[in-house]
């Protein structure tokens, strides 16, 4: 509840590292309490975006806010000095029992938004937080920390969810998301989108219209003004309150299909990657986010992997920064290109991160939470494809690049992984599928199972079946599920099972929409595969 109270010698990335490098020796620098006193009480209420935690470990978490009392205004209406603000972290809702509590200074240099890292907290347990000032106060709340290293776990809750187009539809899933007491989400990216205002879609109004002057994202305040519109919404202020999130980002944070240091319009890459500079800098000032991820310029340390006791190691992927440029023009189509030995979706260093961390782990479940399909998947049948004797592959997924398919593959062949699960987004279709070593032969050897969440809004109005659902099926042995309408995947692990619940709505068209369990689908440990709850 809000109360108040009366460049010679330099490559691009150099230069844009040290620009951005220089200011954040500035940031750094201890303020002048004159700087501070200056600043005017607020008017209004500045946590108009209300508050996030994010990244758990065992003895902590971050937490979020953002000072905007006029968010869709420049600098979010806050005026161009430092502002101190004090935080809270309690054992109950209603903060009688602090534990932690200090100040931290928000900066107009990342948009008056504040990062706190908390650390010293028993592992496995609820706790509440919340921000001041001294004319106002945030809403609380709830945050948990990841169970101690090694620990027995009995199980963890958590959804997958992301593509949340603002414009295209309500985010009903969010509001369901908020009511599911998880332990965490996995939000898989674009979590914003770039595109231009836009009254209508396909010659269907949209159910819900930015302002008119949003021009298509290239630069840090349009980028910023962006998330401010989409933390506006009370459902995704509610599902943020409601647990952390482990954020990662997809194409359209940046742009659409965009791949390393390029974008799909071939824009040279000493320009594209002022536009990627700006993107990451509002990306990481928007999500709760830890200083390793703080950006340096057009470069950002995504991947990141977290333990959630015994029961799980969960790597966060970057599926889009280090990735060869998509072969053969982009598209569905079928492209030998694709399988070029040299192709890569995760860059050598990644790779070799990803591949240690699998030699080093004990957990029983290893999870691969990341952004776009793994498994290998035939679109052949689908009518707005052309007919062709050979599998159409969408090449902005791994299938873009098999040879970095097959390469994950190996690793968890050679670390012994019986237990691999994918989590993955983008497609705006609910999908299940099992990872075999091929997957075309249905009797090949199952080696994990990828869970594909849908979209909270993009593509709005779904529906559940495809006319052509049998050829689809026919033509891909290794496919459980799918689905073309909207929501998320809540999934419930326990040491000896994996449940995934395909959550749906049944119209985001609408701010009242049913959310309901279109399929539910176990996979066993020890067991690789997929069968019916």
């Amino acid at each position: 509840m809000i109360r108040f109270r009366d460049m010679a010698g330099l490559d691009r990335r150099s230069l844009l590292r040290g620009a951005l490098q220089a200011g954040l020796v500035t940031l750094g620098t201890p303020l002048a309490r004159t700087a501070l006193a200056q600043a005017p009480p607020l008017k209004s209420n500045p946590f108009t975006l209300g508050v996030a935690s994010g990244d758990p470990s065992p003895d902590g978490f971050v937490i979020w806010t953002r000072l905007a009392p006029e968010p869709l205004q420049p600098r979010g209406g806050m005026i161009a000095l430092p502002r101190e603000v004090s935080w809270e972290v309690a054992t109950d809702p209603a903060m009688t029992t602090i534990v932690q509590s200090g100040i931290a200074i928000a900066r107009i240099e990342l948009a008056h938004s504040v990062h706190v890292e908390i650390e010293g907290l028993a592992p496995a347990r609820d706790y509440f937080y919340r921000f001041r000032l001294p004319e106002a106060e945030s809403p609380i709340g709830r945050a948990r920390t990841f169970p101690a290293a090694g620990a027995d776990v009995a199980q963890m809750r958590f959804a997958s969810a992301g593509c949340q187009e603002w414009d295209r539809g309500f985010y009903t899933a969010w509001r369901a998301i908020a009511q599911d007491h998880l332990d965490f989400v996995f939000h898989y990216g674009d979590y914003i989108y770039e595109n231009a205002y836009a009254a209508e879609s396909k010659g269907v109004a949209l159910p819900r219209t930015m302002p008119k002057q949003f021009a298509t994202c290239y630069t840090l305040p349009e980028y910023r003004q962006r998330y401010a519109l989409y933390k506006t919404d009370p459902d995704l202020q509610a599902a943020h309150a409601a647990c952390p999130f482990l954020p990662s980002f997809d194409d359209h944070e940046v742009m659409d299909n965009w791949a390393g240091d390029r974008d799909k319009r071939d824009t040279p890459p000493e320009a594209f990657l002022f536009r990627r500079a700006a993107a990451f800098q509002a990306w990481y000032e928007h999500m709760p986010v830890r200083r390793a991820q703080l950006p340096r310029g057009p470069d950002i340390l995504a991947f990141r992997r977290l333990a959630f006791g015994r029961l799980a190691d969960i790597a966060v992927l970057d599926t889009r920064q280090y990735r060869s440029k998509q072969p053969c023009g982009d598209g569905i189509k079928a492209c030998p290109e694709a399988d070029e030995p040299s192709r890569t979706m995760m860059g050598a260093q990644q790779e070799r991160w990803f591949a240690e961390g699998l030699r080093g782990s004990r957990a029983t479940w290893q999870v691969l939470a990341q952004q776009v399909m793994f498994a290998p998947l035939d679109w052949r049948s689908f009518p707005w494809l052309p007919s062709s004797d050979v599998p159409l592959r969408s090449l902005d997924k791994w299938d873009g690049a098999s040879a970095a398919r097959d390469r994950v593959m190996q690793m968890l062949r050679e670390a012994g992984i019986t237990n691999t699960v994918v989590l993955t987004g983008d497609l705006h279709k609910g999908v299940a599928l099992e990872l075999k070593q091929d997957w075309r032969d249905p009797a090949s050897q199952c080696v994990g199972v990828e869970f594909l969440a849908t979209s909270i809004s993009s593509d709005g109005d779904g529906f559940a079946r495809y006319d052509n659902e049998p050829t689809l099926f026919a033509n891909n042995p290794h496919l459980k599920f799918f689905s073309n309408q909207r929501g998320y995947i809540r999934h419930v692990v326990t040491p000896a099972r994996w449940q995934a619940d395909y959550r749906v709505v049944d119209r985001i068209s609408v701010a009242d929409g049913t959310v309901s369990t279109a399929k539910s689908f176990v996979t066993l440990a020890g067991r690789p595969g997929l069968a019916d709850a």
